[in-house]
């Protein structure tokens, strides 16, 4: 399965084994953490748990906190 993803002003293709697979496969093959980064599709907000669909565009995009 092959993916585009836009993550920090690139765009990225990333090809992910398996025919089901989930937010959390691809944020595990983008080396980031599901507490700090989200996976978007259109206007929604994935859930880790959702499945992927091949060759759909999406947007990863990583958390900020801030504090005093």
């Amino acid at each position: 399965m092959r993916v585009k993803v836009h993550y920090r002003g690139q765009v990225k293709e990333i090809e992910l084994e398996g025919e089901k697979v989930r937010v959390a496969d691809l944020l595990r093959a983008m080396n980031l953490s599901r507490e700090y980064a989200f996976v978007v599709r259109g206007e929604e907000v994935l859930d880790e748990r959702e499945l992927l669909r091949d060759g759909e565009e999406l947007r990863v995009i990583n958390a900020i906190s801030g504090g005093l």
